[in-house]
């Protein structure tokens, strides 16, 4: 792990980083029907298909636009991506904005580059939007990124008109944070939505800021290293990167005088 491929050093704020974990599981959600749709999977596309849409409701939830379809949040394809930017292949993270105004459209792009999976994009529907999006790719996990990859072709985006949140909001992962993010967004839907949300995420503060816990480096071996250093704990907190402190010291219990 090395400082490019782990968050870097932003604050945003926590309503982006809200936005920007919603939009990356719907487009996980995609990609996942995509890939069931190749092996002719019909169960895997339709609980992918269910996933986008209850997604897609959250994202709206928690944009303020209920109601209001617009284009789904999808990883850019190819084509767009080679005409909205010459991204080399190589370099550290990086990620800009840009309008889609002069190819006709209404929507901002996103393009990037991030270590470990090379060019990455997304196609979304408001400079807001945008903004938490390119912050989330500069700052999460690479593990975290994957659903961003420049895809060959264009994403089909077409949703179902209604899905059952309810039976959606079981099968999201209480232990995510993109689905902590999905959840917290769609209380408030109905009473089914909310029960399922209490019982999936129970003890889960869905209020709380979203915290990441990157993986424990190994302890440095020989001679040089033998003397144990102070115990130190940190956290790893959205955009801000590890807060780290050594405990401090304590005075000696009995007195050494005479």
């Amino acid at each position: 792990m090395t400082i490019p491929d782990y968050p870097l050093m932003a604050i945003p704020s926590y309503e982006m980083y809200q936005l920007a974990h919603i939009a990356t599981f719907i487009a996980d959600g995609l990609a996942r029907r995509r890939a069931a749709w190749q092996r002719g999977d019909r169960r895997g596309s339709a609980d992918a298909s269910r996933d986008v849409a209850g997604g897609n409701a959250a994202l709206r939830a928690a944009m303020g636009t209920h109601g209001e379809p617009g284009p789904l949040p999808r990883p850019l394809d190819a084509a767009t991506f080679d005409k909205v930017s010459d991204l080399l292949k190589t370099g550290e993270r990086r990620a800009d904005v840009v309008s889609l105004a002069s190819l006709g459209r209404s929507t901002w792009a996103v393009i990037g580059h991030v270590p470990g999976i090379g060019a990455v994009g997304a196609e979304v529907t408001g400079h807001h939007l945008a903004d938490a999006v390119r912050q989330h790719i500069l700052t999460q996990p690479v593990g975290e990124l994957a659903a961003w990859a420049i895809a060959q072709k264009p994403h089909p985006t077409g949703i179902k008109d209604r899905v059952d949140l309810a039976a959606f909001v079981e099968g999201l992962d209480p232990g995510r944070l993109r689905d902590q993010a999905v959840a917290r967004h769609l209380r408030g839907t109905d009473r089914r939505t909310d029960a399922a949300i209490h019982g999936r995420f129970a003890g889960v503060d869905l209020d709380a800021p979203l915290v990441d816990r990157p993986p424990t480096p190994a302890p440095p071996t020989g001679a040089a290293h033998d003397r144990p250093s102070p115990p130190q704990q940190g956290r790893f907190l959205c955009g801000v990167g590890r807060q780290t402190t050594a405990r401090p010291a304590t005075a000696p219990a009995r007195s050494a005088g005479p």
